[in-house]
């Protein structure tokens, strides 16, 4: 084993870099089985959101689910950013309430769910 790793240590940097992108490529697949679609606008600055599963066509209510807001950092050299998530009120039925300055019609909401350990990546559409 030793004289593999002294030997060929480009080809064990291509096993690791296989075995990290078969994990995460597992989890985009995960993510790909659902979407997010705006429920309804409920007020102003108010919209709700769902999370549906493709397969089913159903909502999905044990989820827990998050707005994403890209916030800038500034500083010397690269510009950086954080994301910060802001927690959606679930109300049982499959849909989450969002509230922010950002809800208007035809705006993006980055959108993430937590669902059985895996995190689902995606936006809606403001309806």
């Amino acid at each position: 084993m030793n004289f593999i790793l002294k030997k060929h240590p480009k080809l064990i940097g291509l096993a690791v870099a296989a075995a990290l992108s078969l994990g995460a490529g597992g989890a985009a697949w995960a993510a790909s089985d659902y979407r997010f679609e705006c429920a309804n606008c409920l007020s102003g600055n108010t919209v709700a959101v769902r999370l549906i599963d493709k397969t089913t066509g159903k909502s999905i209510t044990d989820a827990q689910v998050f707005a994403v807001h890209r916030q800038w950092i500034s500083g010397k050299g690269a510009p950086s950013f954080l994301d910060r998530k802001v927690a959606l009120t679930p109300d049982g039925n499959g849909r989450f309430t969002y509230r922010g300055n950002d809800v208007q019609p035809g705006a993006n909401i980055r959108l993430v769910a937590q669902l059985d350990g895996s995190d689902i990546s995606g936006s809606a559409d403001i309806c």
